[in-house]
Formats: C-alpha cells, structure tokens, sequence
C-alpha cells in the first residue's frame, strides 16, 4: 500500500526492478480519492498528513523529496472522530483532511432518489446502442421499501442480477432477489404474499400515474417510465382498462 500511494525507487525492496510513481505523485495538479480511508494504517496515516502538511512525498527507498501540488478527497463508512477517540485514526490527519465535510445518509435514508440512482444505474448496464433496461411499478416499490444495507453497491449489484435475469426490457418484481422482496411486507414469509403485496403497490401506482396523466395512457406511461404497450398489457392483465 505504502509503495501504491507514495511510490518506491528501484531496488527499495524485493521486487523493485524500476522505479515507480505512486498514486500521490501521480495526481499532482489534480485530485486524488481516498476511499475508506478509516482502514489506512497509523504509520501510512503519519506518512500522509505529512504530504498534505508539506505538499512532498518521499518514495519508498529515496532520500529526497518530490513536490506535489494535489487536491485530496477521502471517503470513509466509519465515524473518524469515534475511530480517533480509540486511538484508531490520528486526530490530526482528521483535522487535515476535514476542510469540507459532505455527510451523505445511508441510502435507506433516502428512499426517494433511488427511481433517479436506478435510471442511471440501469443506463450503464443496458446493452450498447440498445434503450436502456427500466424498472416497472412494482419493482421500483419493492426497491424503495427495501432497507439497504449495502448502500449504493448493493443497489447496483440488485439491478445487475435483474438486467441478467430479464435479458433487457423492463425489469418487474420477478426478477428481483428475494431479500429485497422479503423487505416489502416483513410480516409475510411467503413469496406468493410478497408479490401480491408489490402488485398492490403497483396497481396504485399506476392509477396514480392515470389520474395525474388525466386518463392520457400515453402520458402516463413517460410519469411511470414504461413503454406504452407495458402500460396497456399491464392495465388488462389486471383489469383496468375502464377504471
């Protein structure tokens, strides 16, 4: 890690048969990301503050010190200030690198940005030149009822499975693992239940979009993000065209 972040002159170690850049030096007129920089250890933390106090970094193996003008942005899962009152992260680094501190909940915190962080996830995954893969109704609130523990990742990692299984095209609630369906409807162990449960959603959902579209079928289908075919076939699978 240390010859990654701080770079190592031929010969500093087993191994070294050339000299090498480290990540540091690397960003220099731009900016390095740090991420979970709670698990850096007390020496490489010593090591670093003294990059961002002094603006050089010395290689593994060298004698000098080589300038280093860098924006450095870290990111972290752990309370440092506890970590720091544990003796696990120094106060002072902390201190460094705290100029401006962005807090950002955890994503079951946030339920409402998970249709807009799903859109632009789906986006990256769908097939080159293809339209990009979309969450029905029912998916999007069995999403959005799940708690998240792995965050954004697990998110991701959930819609990928989904992509895989539906081949592209509209991803539904079938298509979804069963720990985020299990979350719709905690009391209920059976999947059959789960679904019903998110086909309520979904049924809501959809009159929701209707009554807000004034009847517009097509407009409501833009509201729901489905193809307007979707919408139809969903509205006479269950009975809705009239209402």
């Amino acid at each position: 890690i240390e010859s990654e972040l701080f770079g190592h002159e031929r010969g500093a170690f087993s191994g070294a048969q050339t000299a090498k850049a480290g990540l540091i030096e690397a960003a220099d007129k731009g900016t390095l990301f740090l991420d979970e920089i709670g698990e850096l250890s007390l020496p490489l933390q010593a090591k670093l503050l003294r990059v961002l106090e002094d603006l050089s970094v010395r290689r593994v193996g060298a004698t000098t010190e080589r300038k280093v003008d860098l924006r450095v942005v870290a990111a972290t899962h752990q309370d440092l200030g506890a970590l720091g009152a544990e003796n696990g992260f120094r106060q002072d680094l902390l201190s460094r690198l705290n100029g401006a501190t962005v807090p950002l909940p955890p994503l079951r915190d946030r339920p409402g940005e998970i249709a807009a962080l799903a859109s632009g996830l789906l986006a990256s995954l769908g097939a080159a030149g293809a339209p990009a893969p979309t969450l029905d109704p029912s998916a999007l609130a069995a999403l959005e009822s799940y708690a998240w523990p792995g965050n954004v990742r697990e998110l991701k990692h959930v819609l990928e499975r989904a992509v895989a299984f539906a081949d592209g095209g509209v991803m539904t609630v079938e298509h979804l693992p069963p720990s985020v369906l299990q979350s719709v409807s905690p009391s209920r162990g059976a999947a059959g239940d789960v679904r019903a449960t998110v086909k309520d959603f979904e049924r809501e959902r959809i009159l929701e979009a209707l009554r807000a579209a004034g009847g517009n079928r097509t407009r409501a289908a833009e509201i729901l993000g489905l193809p307007r075919r979707t919408l139809v076939y969903k509205l006479s699978k269950m009975r809705l065209d009239d209402e």
